[in-house]
């Protein structure tokens, strides 16, 4: 079974919880947010080790929050999903990984075991 504490931020409903569904299953703990500004206040109250976001226009506003989001958590991990096959490279080099829409199952939670595993190997190493 898998442990870790993740935050799913996306303006589509249906996404955060196909993505909650996918990753309790799995047995994360899953949380969600509608919007970055939901986001940070559900990261301020609670440590989570990875979040998975969506863009949000303008490009700025991303960057903006992204740089908050590493402020709060300068270790967590992050995964863009977007539809965007071409997302702004200042918004890139706040992630560590990105993943275009549309993605399978499959594809999200091989990436989330992927970014989880490599904190508990640098932790160990």
């Amino acid at each position: 079974m898998n442990s870790g504490r993740i935050l799913c931020v996306d303006d589509d409903c249906r996404i955060n919880e196909l993505n909650r569904i996918a990753l309790s299953r799995l047995g994360y703990e899953v949380e969600t947010a509608s919007s970055p500004t939901d986001a940070l206040e559900r990261l301020g109250a609670g440590r989570f080790d990875l979040v998975i976001t969506d863009l949000f226009r303008p490009a700025a506003a991303d960057v903006e929050f992204l740089a908050k989001l590493r402020n709060l958590a300068p270790t967590i991990r992050i995964i863009l999903v977007s539809g965007d096959h071409d997302p702004p490279g200042e918004v890139l080099k706040q992630t560590d990984l990105f993943i275009e829409k549309a993605y399978s199952v499959s594809a999200l939670t091989d990436s989330v075991r992927r970014m989880l595993n490599r904190d508990k190997i640098r932790r160990i190493g």
